[in-house]
């Protein structure tokens, strides 16, 4: 009977430790690998598929019928995913049916970036215009590098790249390339820099801005000067610390933090008095440079000034204040979002009025005519997004950017050339695709073991006839990083 007893006893303790071992593994994650799968095809999933990816959100952007897909019904949707560590990279494979137009032609996933600024890091899972759009185009391809041309003029992509850096004349008319998911800093830029204005001159921004914005400007000498003054709503609890952050490039040249010492109360939505600040280099080169302000929605950055001719918003700008805005872009399309209802208004883009009805919603504008466009709006308190640039006045827009091919490219007349970094989805059965993408993920932002997976179809919306939707059959995330023996050999070093 004694024999008995010990022998359960062993064996209790045995599955005991066995079940240890087995948790201790899939929390440490040893190996350096961690895959997180999901096949939505499949009812009844089991507990580690149901827990290392989170349920979809907002609930309204998405459906999902007994057993069958996941359908994305509008743009964007966010997804938890589960790891037990920080790791180096994480590889993104999905399943999927696209039912996408000329509208939405865009399908994209990432993960959160930077949770302060709420910046997500994209690739590519399918592009309507580089799988079929451009079909009676000549294509070549060289690994993952697509080169279109309306007119079978190059032989190679090296040939065409060759021609590009060198500066010679590619094109025929200006913009004539189009470009998607390509790092662009090792070619000209699409301005001519000889053309732009050489004087010395002070451009101030006649509106306060709100949180974090991105500038274009040219210097025509040595030196930078950058002036203003910050308000802090006090409407979070955080300390709200700000900082700039000057590049060349991808290459950021210097950085200058701001911290909130400000003595009115967080919280409190009593408004700081504002805080001025000066920012003084000598020792740049003349040419293109990027400014970056880097704050949360509780800061607005008023009467900004820089030494340059040039002062362009990037992508978007938040005016802010009860005066009438007049602003101008590049773009051929607007769009426009507030969260105020009393700023809730009739907006005039070009020749074209668009109605702000609700707030948090996404509205779109696009112009009748190319060119130059004029916003006014009749007062601030609304966010404007678009694929180009803003600015004050007409003549201190600054884009050295080529088109990107998305949902607004000008394909049917500008371009004559595509350029892409793109592999194109692998055919399954029964219409199914399957794309995988990899991102260098150390810094991405992770909360209670949890990365943020966004999927995103721009342009898909509830309200709009024209939307789409994907399906979405399966998705796998697969973590990789340094295992135990690489993290020991490293801590053996460092004694």
């Amino acid at each position: 009977m004694a024999n008995f007893k010990q022998r359960t006893r062993r064996i209790w303790l045995t599955l005991i430790a066995l079940i240890i071992v087995f948790f201790a593994f899939q929390i440490i994650s040893p190996s350096g690998h961690w895959t997180c799968r999901q096949d939505f095809s499949v009812r009844g999933e089991n507990l580690f598929n149901r827990t290392c990816l989170g349920q979809a959100s907002p609930g309204e952007r998405v459906a999902r019928g007994a057993g069958g897909p996941l359908l994305l019904l509008a743009d964007p949707v966010y997804l938890s995913v589960f790891a037990p560590r920080a790791f180096s990279q994480a590889e993104v494979t999905i399943v999927y049916r696209p039912h996408l137009s000329s509208s939405t032609p865009i399908f994209e996933a990432g993960f959160l970036a930077d949770s302060k600024l709420w910046r997500y890091r994209l690739q590519p899972i399918y592009n309507l215009w580089l799988e079929k759009g451009l079909s009676d185009w000549n294509v070549i391809k060289e690994d993952t590098q697509l080169l279109f041309q309306k007119e079978n003029r190059f032989t190679s992509i090296s040939e065409f790249l060759n021609e590009w850096q060198t500066g010679e004349s590619v094109c025929q008319s200006v913009n004539c390339i189009g470009t998607y998911n390509v790092d662009l800093q090792d070619y000209p830029p699409v301005l001519n820099l000889s053309t732009l204005t050489q004087a010395d001159s002070n451009t101030v921004l006649p509106y306060t801005l709100r949180g974090a914005h991105q500038f274009y400007l040219y210097l025509s000498g040595n030196d930078l000067e950058v002036s203003g003054r910050l308000l802090d709503r006090n409407n979070n609890i955080e300390k709200d610390d700000a900082e700039f952050l000057i590049f060349s490039g991808q290459r950021a040249m210097a950085s200058v933090k701001i911290e909130d010492d400000r003595s009115e109360t967080e919280m409190s939505g009593e408004d700081s008095a504002p805080e001025s600040f000066r920012i003084s280099r000598n020792d740049l080169q003349p040419g293109l440079y990027r400014l970056e302000f880097r704050a949360n929605d509780d800061l607005s950055l008023e009467n900004l000034t820089v030494n340059s001719a040039y002062l362009s918003a990037i992508n978007k700008i938040w005016p802010d204040g009860a005066d009438p805005v007049r602003l101008y872009s590049d773009a051929p399309y607007l769009q426009a979002k507030a969260i105020d209802p009393a700023v809730l208004q009739d907006i005039r883009f070009g020749e074209s009025i668009m109605e702000l009805s609700e707030i948090y919603k996404q509205h779109e504008v696009k112009s009748n005519r190319a060119g130059i466009q004029t916003i006014e709006l009749a007062s601030g308190g609304v966010l404007l997004e678009n694929n180009g640039v803003f600015a004050a006045q007409a003549e201190q827009l600054l884009n050295p950017e080529y088109p990107r091919l998305d949902r607004f490219a000008p394909l049917s007349g500008q371009l004559d050339y595509v350029f892409a970094d793109y592999q194109p989805a692998e055919q399954l059965e029964d219409g199914w695709l399957k794309s995988s993408v990899i991102f260098a993920s150390g810094d991405f932002y992770r909360e209670k073991s949890n990365y943020n997976l966004i999927l995103s179809a721009p342009g898909m919306r509830l309200d709009s006839g024209a939307g789409g939707l994907i399906e979405i059959k399966e998705i796998s995330v697969k973590f990789s990083g340094k295992n135990l023996w690489d993290k020991i050999r490293e801590l053996m070093l460092n004694l």
